[in-house]
């Protein structure tokens, strides 16, 4: 028996036995090594261990959001209906990145296995992928054709008819569930009354549902029936006006923004003066001459209309996120406005879009054969969107010379930045700047939109330089070969 032991334990002391034996350690420390870096990095975020790798950046938080979920003083629950197997994987990044955030939770619930759950919160028939939003007795529910939209109607028919599959270019997933998580997480809502009772050429309504999103509640307002601005009023707004103010309502409107209001204007063209309206604007530092602006810069106008305005965009809260992204604006059939003369001490006068040197103002349209540069017509630049506010009453003013560019036909073309541009007003005029502004993000071909000079050159390059470079290139392989 001893000498068996002698033998067993002189086997352990062999080469081979010590060979084998590290090899065991070092498997061993490995698997270990690797089961602790898999801990750990499950602990991390998925920011940090699911790279956002997509060019339109669709599960990158904007710093807006960030800002609003790390503010959060109540914990938000959000629930997403979906059966397993079914996940969008775009919703599901971004949600992993909602999670991140102490106060927030993110819950899947099969709406099949638990087909309750959604009616304690909602009386809308849901569908996959959609979303709860809820804190404390508030809820919002986001349906998922609403998250996904499409920007070409003619194309999501043809998906649809020859392909049974839908088409879906833009995704606006983090405006919907922030502008959620502020409704349930917010005590009363602002309310932006706008006027009526002057031709007002108003608002669509996917406008009035955009600024809804935002949580702002758009109520109209008659004036002519009222003997005061309402209490509850956040935004005071006139989108559009063909007739002037009476003086009941100037005087109400003076009233209001003497106490601090907050206004927002939009401009169409019209024949009639309106001295009220530029009265107000004038002890805001503008001075408002109306008609209607054209381009003479090749550079600040979409190719081929000179009354469509691409302006320069200046520096502001309002327009920040646009210039970061290098977006336009486009500005269809705007009026003008100049700095006044004589501008309040206690204003400060902000330009948010203004034209070229060379751009010129059609006054009177009535009648009018041509828009080409005439005699008497009015030249230099001209600001077209302006940011105002009184330091002394708090008042803040902020006016658009287009009531059109904000609507999808010409928002669109420069990828939604005029319904931002509009939406970071309205934010700015309520003071929630962490609401400027949300991006939905593009993923089918953005419209290009070039200006006249760009276009032409472009033009020349495809149908003179390029097949003339190929032509070369064709005579000099050709004669080459003929040498040989």
């Amino acid at each position: 028996m001893s000498r068996l032991w002698h033998k067993l334990a002189a086997s352990f002391r062999t080469k081979g036995w010590r060979a084998g034996a590290y090899s065991v350690f070092a498997a061993v420390t490995v698997a270990a090594m690797a089961v602790v870096a898999n801990l750990a990095v499950s602990a991390l975020p998925a920011s940090v261990t699911q790279l956002d790798m997509t060019d339109e950046r669709l599960y990158t938080l904007s710093q807006g959001t960030e800002q609003t979920l790390a503010a959060l003083e109540k914990d938000v629950d959000i629930y997403w209906l979906v059966e397993p197997g079914q996940e969008n994987t775009t919703m599901e990044q971004m949600l992993l990145r909602y999670a991140e955030f102490d106060r927030v939770t993110v819950t899947s619930v099969d709406p099949v296995r638990y087909p309750g759950f959604a009616a304690e919160y909602t009386d809308e028939e849901v569908t996959g992928n959609s979303l709860l939003v809820v804190c404390g007795d508030r809820s919002m529910y986001i349906p998922y054709d609403s998250v996904w939209t499409y920007s070409d109607y003619d194309m999501y028919s043809y998906y649809l008819t020859y392909y049974g599959s839908e088409y879906l270019d833009v995704f606006a997933g983090e405006g919907k569930i922030t502008g959620a998580i502020g409704y349930v997480t917010s005590g009363e809502l602002p309310v932006l009354y706008y006027l009526t009772g002057h031709g007002e050429t108003g608002v669509s309504d996917e406008v009035l549902d955009a600024m809804a999103l935002e949580n702002i509640q758009p109520k109209s307002l008659n004036l002519l029936t009222e003997d005061a601005v309402p209490e509850d009023c956040a935004v005071l707004a006139i989108f559009g006006p063909v007739s002037d103010l009476t003086a009941r309502e100037e005087e109400l409107v003076e009233g209001y923004l003497a106490e601090g209001g907050q206004m927002l204007v939009t401009t169409a063209y019209t024949a009639e003066e309106t001295p009220r309206l530029a009265g107000l604007l004038q002890r805001f530092g503008l001075e408002y001459l109306g008609g209607c602006v054209m381009e003479d810069d090749s550079r600040y106008y979409n190719y081929g209309y000179i009354d469509l305005l691409l302006p320069q965009i200046g520096s502001h809260d309002v327009t920040a996120p646009l210039t970061e992204g290098g977006y336009s604006v486009l500005m269809p059939d705007s009026q003008a406005m100049v700095l006044a003369d004589r501008i309040p001490e206690d204003v400060t006068v902000t330009p948010l879009l203004e034209s070229s040197l060379t751009s010129y103002l059609k006054q009177d349209l009535e009648g009018l054969t041509g828009y080409d540069r005439a005699e008497g017509d009015r030249t230099g630049s001209f600001i077209l969107a302006a940011a105002s506010e009184n330091e002394t009453t708090g008042a803040r003013l902020i006016v658009f010379g287009s009531t059109r560019f904000m609507e999808a036909d010409f928002s669109d073309m420069v990828s939604g930045a005029g319904s931002d541009l509009f939406l970071n007003g309205v934010n700015w005029l309520c003071r929630q700047e962490q609401g400027i502004s949300i991006h939905p993000k593009v993923l089918a071909a953005d419209y290009l939109t070039f200006d006249e000079g760009t276009a032409n050159v472009l033009k020349v390059a495809l149908t003179a330089v390029v097949p003339a470079l190929f032509l070369a290139a064709g005579l000099v392989i050709f004669a080459r070969r003929r040498r040989r």
